[in-house]
């Protein structure tokens, strides 16, 4: 018999993604995307800085009596970076409702799954990006959703910033 492979994992990832997505509605579908965006910028660029600051290991003390230490690799630095970036931006982020009229229908269901599972892919591919070579590498021989995803990276960035302008442009004439 054989072991599942991380493919079964990132199809369990997808389908709660876009299931949430649709949940939150189209607001926040793509507020979720753009903060994925942020979050992949944010952490490549702080992630080896915070890494080298902390000098590869986190030490706390809590009291004079108790006192940890963990290491960490740059990957967990940056994923933490990442999701903390992406959870307080959905949380608040009402900065696009002045940009995003609401719609209903089935219109409105669609372009949120649509954003869902590109977020999903983002997502995926962000955290891909953090790990090592020979990590990324080894992960890439096991799971042939992880190297399509890699494979087709351009059209996960290019995508939901093509369809943002694009809704945008045909909402400006509905309205009108």
């Amino acid at each position: 018999m054989n072991n599942p492979t991380w493919d079964l994992l990132i199809i369990i990832f997808a389908i709660v993604a876009v299931v949430f997505g649709v949940a939150m509605g189209r607001e926040r579908s793509m507020v979720s995307v753009i903060a994925s965006y942020l979050g992949l910028v944010v952490a490549n660029f702080w992630g080896n800085a915070v890494y080298a600051l902390l000098g590869g290991q986190s030490t706390a003390q809590v009291g004079s009596a108790v006192a940890f230490s963990a290491t960490a690799s740059p990957f967990f630095i940056k994923a933490g970076i990442f999701i903390i970036i992406i959870v307080l931006l959905i949380i608040k982020g009402d900065f696009l409702k002045r940009a995003i009229t609401s719609h209903a229908g089935i219109g409105s269901i669609v372009t949120s799954a649509v954003y869902s599972a590109l977020n999903a892919g983002l997502i995926i591919m962000a955290l891909t990006s953090f790990l090592g070579d020979s990590q990324r590498t080894s992960l890439l021989e096991q799971s042939k959703i992880i190297n399509m995803i890699t494979q087709y990276q351009t059209w996960l960035v290019v995508l939901p910033v093509a369809i943002m302008i694009f809704l945008g442009f045909r909402d400006k004439d509905e309205i009108q």
